[in-house]
């Protein structure tokens, strides 16, 4: 009895973790820390394409803001969110989902000049679309 009663105390705090509600200005926070890994990733993205940088310092910093990217998609994913905001929630874990694929392939091939070019033109197109929805908030 006594170690089920810290066992279940756990579960019921990790059960409870994911519900933070997530309203307008929380989203709108996480959105704006997908801009600014999509901003990085586009940088450095660039530094590859012009053969400006280590391959070891970007495959451990894509791989590090491919982190941050999927950890914005995982708390949107886990919160609950806001009546009214569900479309502009599902918009932020898809971009976080992009830009974190984006930035893997960056990580996989830290020497690729093409591909280098790929990734920072998927960057690109997912900052207009966190443009887009920073209107939307």
């Amino acid at each position: 009895m006594r170690r089920a009663t810290p066992l279940a105390i756990a579960a019921l705090a990790i059960a409870l973790a994911g519900c933070n509600p997530l309203d307008r200005s929380e989203l709108r926070r996480e959105v704006h820390t997908l801009q600014s890994i999509t901003a990085e990733g586009r940088l450095m993205a660039k530094d590859v394409e012009r053969d400006r940088t280590k391959a070891t310092f970007v495959r451990v910093h894509a791989g590090e803001l491919s982190d941050a990217a999927d950890h914005s998609a995982q708390k949107i994913a886990d919160a609950d969110v806001q009546q009214g905001l569900g479309g502009e929630a599902k918009r932020a874990i898809d971009l976080a989902t992009e830009i974190s694929d984006a930035l893997g392939e960056l990580k996989t091939f830290p020497g690729d000049e093409a591909k280098a070019r790929g990734v920072e033109a998927k960057l690109t197109d997912s900052a207009a679309g966190i443009v887009e929805l920073e209107r939307r908030l």
